[in-house]
């Protein structure tokens, strides 16, 4: 890290000396202020590349693994809440650098109570009675009141019926009990609880308690991390084994825009099917080299360095079956934690540690493992800092300073050798001008020529992959449903007349629960395996044709500068532009397939309307046949009435519809939100790369000179200017070539061709 910033450190002073040349030749009269604004223009965008971009590291794992707990490691101390709840529906983010404090950003009315009712249509015990009722509204006394009963009436129910309590129960719950204390700070607007350093602990009281949790819109926290820099965001996520789907769809959708991912496995438990399932999300985000995998050992039940080395071993051969070459760590987070707070622990850890000291053969493994980890960590996070300010700010001031090189030496000849030399050559240089403006525009047609044919390549492939018909997800995900089993329960209950207007419903949400989750698990990691896919193709379309255009184009710069070599103006090549990294798209992420919803579904009362008259009136008639047999008064068999499979048919059919309807509408938004959205703006930014590197190519001679002839007195003082400038000028330009060569291999000196590379480097050499 400390390379880095000295790194960044000579690259701003570099600005600054290109800042202050610019400056003296403007006083001079030596630039026009075109041009003179046109190089500040991209020095500016040199130093904002020197600001950090955010980098994202997503913390992930199942339940009770120690995710909380390794932040806290990293951090020096125990920030997070250690072992919260799963209902809650945010992710917890802490960013580095800056003054310690943040915020909690609670929900809106409106949200909360579209939330709750969306969890109340999903219970049906409480859906019976409120079927024709307006929506609840928490604030209002009766309400709570009448959802209080309910739960305790369905908790009842519940654990008789099925043993169990569903995620929207514990939502609704935690509702009602939270609202006494938050319902005063919620408004029609989103508001925010600001934390200062004094009292940042307070988020632990909404993050860490079920009643508040469920208010909770958003928390960001800042807390400096001197061996991670600046603007690295860590995001304490969900379990992967949470029981709501949507809590593994958010987890999915940060892990999609992470740069980074450290990956914590439980000591007690090891690998569990759930971290299996994550693991292969991992894979098909083609994450595995940005991924760190941590054994959290647990120094209470493995009590020797023996045991943890056992345990380390099972633990990475379970892992190679699945990740080639894993990067692992084996170590203790909570001993890491409490070894850093020292006397600032609470008691009885204390004692803890100073029973596991006892074993120093133990200690050592823990902290070896723990240092290796870090160190890991801060070095990828100084390569991706570095990609970042090599791609696009080295390559930028390298060009700002080769243009200010050209215009000096033209300035030079102009003062050395009169002006008659330049109007022999202007009319020539003037008609290349034209021509490189020429291939400006072919270039911009071919480009956009481009654009046209991969979006109708990247059209027909969406479709096809979507066809309702055809496409391969959409008839397995039909297929799912057509062969969804109905438990022997409910084929008994819906038999019976006193239970089939709430079995139905009952099965119809139970069914879309279990849909969900498919959808979120499967067919959500098939689409996203599909999006990387197609990205990947994408990329390798516009490198190729790029490299063509970067051919063309640097032939035109070459022709262009072939006459100037007169004012000494090198014909420097733009071959390495040729290898563009399209950062300008790394942040367009791929739409989550989130269909089911539990707002979506479908009300009680239209669903048996849906179940039609006409089966009511075979249900009566059926009873009055049975009227003179009051033991069978309420039962029929269902073998001889259809009435069971037409109610599961419905309740399928019901779903096949939706999910069309998902289909449909994802295959759009995956169209124009992502990949065409992604194409276009790739387009964009090579004509804007070519535009730009045009315009730092070509020089205003006719301008120069009629400069020239006004200059008079001054003349002696500017041709000081233009020397001191120049050589600061060309030192930097050689300075910066043999940069770029030092820290990319590939890519050699103007002029030079490329030599293979002894060995890479992955960090970035001295200025």
């Amino acid at each position: 890290m400390n390379e880095y910033l000295q790194f960044k450190r000579k690259v701003q002073e570099r600005v600054e000396a290109l800042e202050k040349i610019i400056g003296d030749l403007e006083r001079h009269g030596l630039v026009d202020a075109a041009a003179a604004a046109r190089w500040k223009k991209h020095l500016g965008q040199v130093e904002s590349s020197l600001q950090d971009s955010l980098l994202r590291i997503a913390v992930v794992g199942s339940v009770k693994s120690g995710k909380s707990t390794l932040i806290n490691a990293l951090a020096g101390n125990d920030l997070l809440k250690r072992g919260p709840g799963i209902i809650t529906a945010f992710i917890t983010r802490i960013v580095t650098g800056g003054e310690i404090g943040g915020w909690i950003e609670l929900k809106t009315w409106a949200q909360a109570l579209d939330e709750l009712n969306a969890a109340l249509r999903m219970l049906p015990v409480f859906q019976e009675e409120a079927e024709d009722a307006a929506s609840v509204d928490i604030r209002v006394e009766a309400d709570r009141q009448r959802l209080k009963f309910r739960l305790e009436q369905m908790q009842t129910e519940w654990l008789q019926d099925k043993g169990n309590l569903d995620s929207n129960f514990m939502l609704l719950k935690g509702f009602l009990d939270g609202y006494s204390g938050l319902h005063g700070s919620l408004g029609d607007q989103v508001s925010r609880l600001i934390l200062d350093e004094h009292s940042l602990s307070q988020h632990q009281r909404y993050v860490g308690h079920e009643g508040r949790s469920v208010y909770v819109r958003d928390v960001e926290l800042r807390y400096p991390f001197a061996w991670l820099g600046e603007n690295v965001e860590i995001a304490d996520c969900q379990g992967s084994d949470s029981p709501n789907p949507a809590h593994y769809e958010l987890l999915q959708q940060y892990m999609l825009k992470s740069h980074f991912i450290l990956y914590v496995i439980s000591g007690r438990t090891g690998l569990r099917e759930a971290d299996f399932r994550l693991i292969d999300f991992i894979k098909t985000l083609r994450m595995f080299p940005q991924t760190l995998f941590v054994l959290n050992t647990d120094m209470d039940v493995h009590t020797s360095a023996e045991d943890l080395d056992r345990l380390a071993e099972r633990v990475r051969t379970e892992l190679n079956w699945v990740v080639p070459n894993p990067r692992f760590f084996s170590f203790s987070a909570l001993y890491q934690l409490l070894e850093t707070m020292g006397e600032a622990a609470p008691g009885r850890e204390r004692r803890r540690l100073e029973l596991w000291k006892e074993d120093e053969a133990l200690v050592k493994a823990t902290e070896a493992g723990f240092g290796a980890f870090r160190e890991h960590l801060g070095g990828l996070i100084v390569q991706q800092r570095s990609r970042i300010l090599l791609g696009s700010g080295l390559s930028r001031l390298s060009m700002v300073a080769a243009s200010v090189v050209d215009t000096i030496r033209v300035r030079k000849q102009l003062a050395d050798h009169g002006i008659g030399a330049v109007r022999e050559s202007a009319g020539k240089i003037k008609s290349r001008r034209m021509a490189l403006q020429g291939s400006l525009v072919t270039l911009a047609n071919a480009i956009s020529g481009l654009n046209d044919s991969l979006r109708r390549e990247l059209g027909e492939a969406i479709d096809r992959y979507f066809d309702p018909r055809d496409g391969q997800i959409v008839k397995d995900t039909l297929g799912v449903v057509e062969n969804y089993p109905v438990d022997a329960r409910y084929r008994k209950d819906l038999g019976d007349y006193r239970q089939v207007l709430r079995e139905l419903y009952h099965f119809y949400l139970e069914f879309r629960q279990s849909l969900a989750r498919y959808l979120v698990e499967r067919v959500n990691l098939r689409v996203i395996e599909f999006a990387k896919e197609e990205e990947s193709s994408l990329r390798d379309c516009l490198t190729r044709s790029t490299r063509a255009f970067w051919s063309l184009f640097s032939t035109a710069v070459a022709d262009y500068r072939r006459d100037l070599l007169p004012f000494q103006i090198e014909a420097r090549s733009d071959s390495e532009a040729c290898e563009t990294e399209w950062s300008c798209i790394e942040d367009i992420l791929p739409p989550a397939f989130s269909a089911f919803m539990d707002r979506d579904a479908v009300g009680r009362g239209v669903l048996l309307m849906k179940f039609g008259m006409g089966r009511f009136a075979r249900l009566v008639k059926n009873i009055k046949t049975r009227a003179a047999k009051p033991q069978d008064f309420f039962k029929w068999d269902a073998q001889k009435d259809d009435t069971i499979d037409e109610a599961v048919r419905l309740v399928k059919s019901e779903a096949r519809a939706e999910l069309l309807r998902a289909f449909r509408d994802y295959a759009g938004n995956f169209k124009t939100g992502y990949l065409f959205r992604m194409l276009d703006e790739a387009t964009l930014h090579l004509i804007g790369e070519f535009r730009t590197r045009a315009e730092m190519a070509q020089l205003d001679f006719a301008d120069m000179a009629r400069q020239s002839e006004l200059e008079g007195e001054g003349r002696q003082a500017a041709a000081e200017v233009l020397n001191r400038s120049g050589a600061v000028a060309e030192a930097m330009v050689e300075e910066l070539d043999e940069l770029r060569c030092a820290v990319n291999p590939g890519s050699a000196p103007h002029g030079e061709e490329a030599s293979p590379p002894e060995q890479e480097r992955s960090e970035p050499a001295p200025i």
